[in-house]
């Protein structure tokens, strides 16, 4: 997988446009902030998202659904398994976290 096409993804994943595009995260006010658990499940919701739209595709292009083209089907295969692929890295980077803070010691 080339990077151009990693880089064409990127913007299309809510909550990493940011990033994307090289901008600073603006600070946001305690109104506007979230619960770390409130963003992890949203982002989980998202990657399931994509996940479902990927299985919805293959099996319409299985089915020969009109609307349904390979080209389609591989789109949105490729969107779930990075998206997957970041989300477990994040969940990987969690865990070690998690596992360092246990051996810090007071």
């Amino acid at each position: 997988m080339s990077i151009d096409r990693i880089n064409i993804a990127l913007p299309q994943i809510p909550g990493i446009q940011g990033i994307a595009e090289n901008k600073p995260s603006t600070p946001t006010t305690g109104a506007q902030q979230g619960s770390f658990a409130d963003a992890f499940s949203e982002a989980l919701k998202e990657v399931n998202d994509l996940q479902n739209k990927a299985e919805e595709q293959i099996e319409g292009l299985t089915l020969k659904k009109d609307g349904v083209t390979s080209h389609s089907a591989m789109v949105a295969l490729e969107k779930a398994d990075v998206a997957f692929q970041l989300m477990s890295a994040i969940r990987g980077k969690i865990i070690r976290a998690y596992e360092e803070v246990i051996r810090t010691q007071v």
